[in-house]
């Protein structure tokens, strides 16, 4: 399965993210995803040794900073 029919599949659920450089992680809703892998998430919160550090509210990150993209359980 290609990767963007993957991520299509998972907009409207709530994901974890982690990105190259970072020592803390997004958690938010997936809202859309483009052919680059760019994300755009809704009501995103930053994770940092497994406390909320702030929330961000609607975010877009670059495809190409992101490590892993997991869908989290609802």
């Amino acid at each position: 399965m290609f990767p963007n029919k993957r991520m299509q599949g998972m907009v409207g659920r709530r994901v974890h993210i982690e990105m190259k450089g970072e020592k803390s992680v997004l958690e938010g809703v997936l809202i859309s995803v483009d052919d680059y892998l760019n994300l755009h998430l809704n009501g995103a919160n930053e994770i940092e040794n497994g406390e909320r550090k702030r929330l961000l509210g609607s975010v877009v990150v670059r495809g190409n900073n992101v490590v892993l993209i997991n869908p989290m359980k609802e």
